[in-house]
């Protein structure tokens, strides 16, 4: 039985580790060649690591590792130059893009709203909400040609509104609205557009989130007590609980679904 994406070139956002490394991984296994895109170097507004080049290069060697084509490419998401130039390095290295998965993103620590400082509101919003905009911009030309194409979101349970995590939230909710407007958009052209909304995940972004929100207390401590707070199920959410949901929107099995909300959050609390 042949993969399920066997043939296909994914684009994965903000790949070098966590979500987006869980995501590209994913996609090899089914039979994807890959593009890893990450920024890879970190930000002095973020208070944890970014994807570094060697993280992405593992991820790279790890895909080709699997009998599939992989390509890293360093890509800050908020300029609209290394986005087009992204897009068509993947062009000229396998043809076409079938799918994209808008997975780059940040946070900061906890802060009332009126303590926010104006680099943080821009710069969550660059990346996030403006980044998913421009990845979209250039890459929905080539799926509207070939009249074909997949697009992940990401979204976040925080886009139901986050005590002291306002610019997040709004972002994520505007991310959410965002994939619903475009969808409208492109569905004449085959191309299903969907946002995946991940839940409590122990990543590099959350558990710097943790480590601020909690210094001194360890962090798989604060993990699981923040699962059985926050999830109705009280378990941990994995990344490949997010890429098997991101996966299954990629797929001929999700054909009809568009313009949806995937939330896999274990049954959310509220924060």
């Amino acid at each position: 039985m042949p993969a399920r994406f066997e043939g296909k070139v994914a684009i994965v956002t903000g790949a070098a580790h966590g979500l987006g490394a869980s995501h590209a991984l994913a996609f090899a296994r089914e039979g994807a060649d890959v593009a890893v895109a990450d920024i890879c170097h970190d930000l002095p507004e973020a208070r944890y690591a970014m994807g570094s080049d060697t993280e992405m290069n593992g991820v790279v060697k790890e895909i080709k590792g699997l009998g599939r084509r992989a390509i890293g490419i360093r890509c800050d998401v908020s300029k609209a130059k290394d986005v087009e130039n992204m897009v068509q390095r993947v062009v000229d290295e396998f043809g076409k893009i079938d799918i994209l998965v808008n997975n780059a993103g940040i946070t900061f620590v906890a802060t009332p709203i009126w303590e926010v400082s104006e680099e943080a509101w821009d710069l969550t919003v660059d990346i996030m909400l403006k980044g998913t905009f421009l990845c979209c911009k250039y890459v929905l030309p080539h799926m509207i040609k070939q009249r074909y194409g997949k697009i992940v979101n990401t979204g976040s349970i925080g886009a139901r509104g986050q005590q002291h995590n306002a610019p997040y939230s709004a972002t994520k909710a505007g991310i959410q609205v965002f994939t619903l407007a475009i969808a409208k958009d492109v569905g004449e052209y085959n191309i299903n557009i969907n946002c995946v909304s991940p839940g409590f995940v122990y990543t590099p972004m959350v558990r710097g989130a943790m480590k601020d929100a909690a210094p001194d207390v360890p962090e798989d401590v604060a993990y699981a007590v923040g699962c059985q707070r926050f999830h109705i199920l009280g378990r941990e959410i994995l990344p490949q609980d997010i890429s098997n949901a991101v996966l299954f929107l990629c797929s001929e099995e999700a054909r009809n679904v568009n313009g949806h909300v995937l939330f896999v959050d274990g049954g959310f609390l509220g924060i």
